[in-house]
């Protein structure tokens, strides 16, 4: 049953295992809830039910976890880090080059959704946690938290770049970029037959926005150093 509204839900782990034995078992569970995922869905998933699939009893479940959100809510941690430190290494490469060979840029964007989608699909039940964090309230902060730390990142990454360009500016099509990258990336992982169409699509829109982002300032410059 989802969480009554207004009802607090613990979303943390009641310990972290540090023992072999207690990891593994940790691990089974984390994998149990990804293999009932896709075969019964986020509201008739219950801890019974991944005990059972990982071949513990309740109670052993209830040493890591206090409810089956904590579960999804580690697994959308998880997911999030990686997906982060994905976006991290690209903005460190060399491929994180914006006003230069449009191109270029589209091939880059496009890969980076394409690394995106393998993170996604590389986490047990990763298609699914990726829509729990969108569409159950109780996931959704995971993503708001966590995408504060990526569009900090890329602000940081632009405005070292273009040190005059408008900071505010930057932000607001970083924010509107990732909702971009959000739904893109679950509908790659999920498989649809629109999904490179919608790859392609989104990667030169995005190379578009930003240049005209970042080189809307040079072009101010200009046009005043003449005028």
């Amino acid at each position: 049953m989802p969480p009554l509204s207004g009802q607090p839900i613990e979303l943390d782990p009641k310990v972290t295992p540090l023992q072999d034995r207690a990891r593994a078992t940790y691990e089974q569970i984390i994998q149990a809830t990804g293999e009932l995922l896709p075969e019964i869905g986020i509201e008739r998933l219950s801890t019974n039910m991944i005990a059972e699939r990982a071949g513990l009893t309740p109670p052993a479940l209830y040493r890591y976890f206090p409810n089956k959100y904590a579960i999804l809510s580690e697994m959308g941690r998880r997911l999030i880090t990686a997906e982060n430190q994905t976006i991290a290494e690209w903005v460190q490469s060399e491929e994180f080059a914006i006003g230069s060979n449009l191109q270029a840029e589209i091939e880059s964007f496009a890969a980076l959704l394409d690394r995106l989608r393998d993170v996604v699909l590389a986490h047990p039940g990763g298609a699914w946690i990726y829509r729990a964090m969108s569409a159950v309230p109780v996931l959704q902060e995971i993503r708001r938290r966590a995408s504060k730390d990526f569009v900090q990142v890329i602000v940081d990454a632009v405005a070292d770049d273009f040190p005059k360009v408008d900071p505010d500016r930057v932000r607001g099509a970083v924010l509107l970029t990732a909702i971009v990258n959000h739904a893109v990336t679950e509908t790659m992982a999920d498989d649809f037959p629109t999904a490179s169409l919608l790859r392609r699509e989104a990667a030169i829109m995005m190379s578009i926005y930003y240049r005209d982002v970042v080189l809307s300032r040079v072009s101010d410059d200009r046009v005043k150093r003449k005028s």
